[in-house]
């Protein structure tokens, strides 16, 4: 009924940008969260009316330059090819997933059927945190996602961190092997 995209993981635009996709069925459902000129019209000095588009759901300030720079990342992966982006993205998370779970000691945490270029592992006896900063100084960027982020799976799996790398279609084999 409704989905919700940032705009900059992997449509690599400007930090801050996304949209959203609301059913029209569920439209009505739903209350405006802000209201300016952009979200109703004065009708009267006492009297505004709500538009009927989604259009009720924008509002009239926003950073013009960064709704360009969505445009124009949008427009960049559309002449890439989305479904060469997702083959070449599934391609390198899964070959980083099997290269780390090769690896004796390293949990590769990913669940559900359908992955994404996110893969979450753990090291045992590593604190997060740390394996961040060292991984950081051989120039390889990961996050860490805390217990708060995911507190259910944490619990269960007694972790209080875990690993987050991300790979894209820029992202290459060699870059994978380190």
């Amino acid at each position: 009924d409704m989905l919700s995209v940032t705009g900059r993981k992997y449509l690599r635009g400007p930090r801050g940008t996304g949209f959203l996709f609301v059913k029209k069925e569920v439209q009505d459902q739903l209350q405006v969260m802000f209201m300016d000129g952009f979200t109703a019209d004065l009708v009267s000095e006492t009297e505004f009316k709500i538009r009927k588009d989604a259009r009720r759901f924008e509002v009239y300030e926003k950073n013009r330059a960064l709704t360009l720079g969505l445009g124009k990342a949008i427009e960049y992966a559309l002449a890439i090819g989305v479904d060469r982006i997702w083959q070449r993205v599934q391609y390198l998370a899964n070959l980083l997933r099997d290269k780390l779970s090769a690896i004796n000691g390293i949990t590769v945490h990913d669940i559900g059927s359908q992955k994404c270029g996110i893969v979450t592992f753990s090291v045992d006896g590593l604190d997060s945190g740390i394996l961040k900063e060292k991984l950081f100084q051989k120039n390889i960027n990961v996050s860490v996602a805390m217990a708060k982020n995911t507190l259910v799976y944490m619990n269960k799996h007694h972790l209080n961190g875990i690993l987050r790398a991300s790979v894209h279609y820029y992202n290459t084999e060699e870059e994978i092997d380190k």
